[in-house]
């Protein structure tokens, strides 16, 4: 990959080939996904019945 930085005024600009460019929006979006599904999990476990843990008691075990 070859890339160039630009300075213009106080901002830096990198300046890459458009499949760099391509290659690295598609990996984002994936990751994003995963995000996404991380996201639904974590949702569905709060909507979950269970015990709740008050944060105090959270501090507590963590030496906090």
């Amino acid at each position: 990959m070859s890339a160039q930085t630009v300075r213009l005024g106080r901002q830096d600009f990198v300046i890459l080939p458009k499949r760099e460019y391509d290659r690295l929006r598609a990996r984002a979006e994936r990751l994003t996904e995963q995000a996404r599904g991380d996201i639904a999990e974590a949702k569905r476990r709060l909507a979950a019945p269970g015990r709740s843990i008050p944060l105090a008691e959270v501090r507590n075990r963590l030496d906090l």
